[in-house]
């Protein structure tokens, strides 16, 4: 039984996958993810444990730059962590749209979620951003794994 759930092409495998590599590791996970169509992995609960697995792993840098106040207190001397939380609180769909375009792109997310987390911007909403953001680019890069795959099929 256990070497079914821990064994390549499991749920818990990709799951995984996805929490390391949106943890600090420099790991391209859109890839991956853009070629699961072909191994037979269906659409919904694909998405929903990677999606899943890449908001959790994020959070491991969001706490970083949330308790970095003494290794960045030395760029927060005008208040700019202050100015940072203000900006992303004046109205919150700001902060989570901010993250949401984060996770969304290419972009390196972690810089956005280190300052999220530098700036003290709610992890609640956090997660909702992240996660949002994560499942739409995940969505997308499957539906093109497959329309690409039934392209050469």
């Amino acid at each position: 039984m256990i070497e079914n759930i821990a064994s390549p092409g499991t749920y818990l495998s990709i799951f995984l996958l996805s929490f390391i590599a949106s943890s600090l590791l420099p790991i391209f996970l859109e890839p991956v993810v853009a070629g699961l169509p072909a191994l037979g992995f269906p659409l919904v609960p694909t998405v929903l444990v990677i999606s899943t697995g890449a908001t959790l792993g994020s959070l491991t840098t969001y706490f970083l730059g949330r308790g970095s106040e003494a290794i960045a207190g030395r760029f927060n001397k005008g208040g700019i962590g202050d100015r940072i939380h203000g900006w992303l609180m004046m109205h919150e769909w700001i902060g989570i749209a901010v993250v949401f375009m984060g996770a969304f792109t290419p972009f390196p997310f972690e810089v956005v979620t280190f300052i999220a987390g530098f700036s003290r911007f709610s992890v609640q909403l956090y997660i909702a951003g992240c996660f949002l953001g994560k499942l739409s680019k995940f969505i997308i890069l499957m539906m093109f794994g497959n329309a690409v795959l039934a392209y050469f099929i």
